[in-house]
C-alpha cells in the first residue's frame, strides 16, 4: 500500500491551490540556513579573536517541482532574511581551537501569484547555538579539519494558522564536518558535509493543510558542499561552489508526503578585506536541479565580518 501523498487540487481556486501546495510540502525549506557555509568559513582564526558577523540574503523562487517535474503553476516567493552572529575563538592547545557562537535569524517572506493567498510573514527566526572545533593539521599551509554541532532552539515567531513562518516550532540538531587545504599557490579547496536531525512540530495547521493541530515529522536532511577558491591578490578571494541537499521526507500524522528534497545549487563568491578587521563578501547562487519544492531562480548573499 502506497501511503505517500502528492500535490493535489492544483486547478482549484487560488486559495485552495495555495493551501494544497503548502500542505504537500512543495514550499520546502524557505528560511536561510546557518549551515549554508561560505567559502573560507573553516579557515582557522587567530587565538582569542572575537567577531561579529551580519548576513543578508535575498532569494526569489519562481517554479515548483514534484518528482523532478515542473508543475504547471506560477508560484512566487521572495525572502529577505538576515542573520546576526557572534563568535569567539578559544585556544585549547597548539592545534585545537573552539569557537562558541550564537546566531539569530530575522527577516520577511512574501508570496505572490499562485502562492498569493499564503500572504507574508515577518519577524525573528529560531535562535541557533553552535560550537566550531578546528584542528590545525598543518598550521603553516592552513590545512584544517573542523567539526560543528548546531542546536536550533524554537524561539522564533510561529503562527500555526499561517503557512509561512520564520520560526519552525521544533528543535533541530545539525552535525557538520569540514576539511580545507591548499592545492597550489593561491588555490584552495573547502569540502563540507552535514546532517540535520529534525524534531517534531506538533502544532502544524495551515502548513499541513489542517484546521486543527497536526504533527509533522521529517527525516534527516543531508547536504554536501564544495568550493574551489582562488586568491588573486592579498586580501582578495574568489570561489566557485556547488552544493547538494537530499533527504528530509515529511510525515503528517503518520501519512508520508512525497516531498523528498533533492536540490543542486551552484555558487559564485568574491570577498575582500576593506580594512584589516572588516571583510565584505558577496555570493550569487541559483538552483540548477530540484526534485521537490520551490526552485531558487536567484539568490544574493551579502556578509560583513568584523574582527575585534
Amino acid at each position: 500500500m502506497n501511503t505517500s501523498r502528492r500535490p493535489v487540487g492544483l486547478r482549484r481556486s487560488s486559495t485552495v491551490m495555495a493551501t494544497a501546495i503548502a500542505a504537500c510540502g512543495v514550499l520546502g525549506p524557505i528560511t536561510a540556513s546557518a549551515i549554508d557555509v561560505e567559502a573560507g568559513d573553516y579557515t582557522a582564526l587567530p587565538d582569542g579573536t572575537r567577531a561579529f558577523v551580519l548576513y543578508g540574503q535575498y532569494a526569489r523562487r519562481d517554479a515548483a517541482y514534484a518528482d523532478g517535474e515542473r508543475l504547471a503553476i506560477s508560484p512566487r516567493l521572495r525572502s529577505e532574511v538576515g542573520i546576526a552572529r557572534y563568535l569567539q575563538v578559544v585556544r585549547i592547545d597548539e592545534r585545537w581551537t573552539v569557537d562558541p557562537q550564537v546566531l539569530l535569524p530575522f527577516g520577511h517572506l512574501r508570496a505572490s501569484q499562485d502562492l498569493g493567498p499564503l500572504g507574508s510573514a515577518s519577524g525573528v527566526g529560531d535562535a541557533i547555538l553552535a560550537t566550531a572545533f578546528k584542528y590545525k593539521i598543518d598550521p603553516a599551509s592552513g590545512e584544517v579539519f573542523g567539526f560543528t554541532p548546531y542546536l536550533y532552539v524554537p524561539t522564533g515567531h510561529h503562527d500555526a494558522d499561517k503557512a509561512l513562518n520564520l520560526g519552525e516550532h521544533r528543535w533541530k540538531l545539525a552535525l557538520q564536518a569540514a576539511y580545507t587545504r591548499a592545492l597550489a599557490p593561491n588555490w584552495r579547496m573547502d569540502a563540507i558535509g552535514d546532517v540535520t536531525f529534525n524534531g517534531r512540530n506538533d502544532a502544524c495547521r495551515a502548513a499541513c493543510g489542517s484546521t486543527t493541530d497536526a504533527t509533522r515529522r521529517q527525516d534527516a536532511l543531508y547536504s554536501g558542499q564544495f568550493y574551489l577558491r582562488y586568491d588573486p591578490a592579498p586580501g582578495w578571494s574568489t570561489a566557485l561552489g556547488v552544493s547538494r541537499s537530499w533527504g528530509g521526507r515529511s510525515r503528517v500524522d503518520g501519512v508520508a508526503l512525497d516531498d523528498r528534497i533533492g536540490t543542486t545549487t551552484v555558487k559564485l563568491t568574491a570577498s575582500t578585506f576593506v580594512t584589516p578587521r572588516l571583510q565584505l563578501l558577496a555570493t550569487l547562487a541559483r538552483d540548477v536541479e530540484v526534485s521537490n519544492g520551490l526552485r531558487e531562480a536567484a539568490r544574493l548573499n551579502l556578509r560583513a565580518f568584523y574582527l575585534f
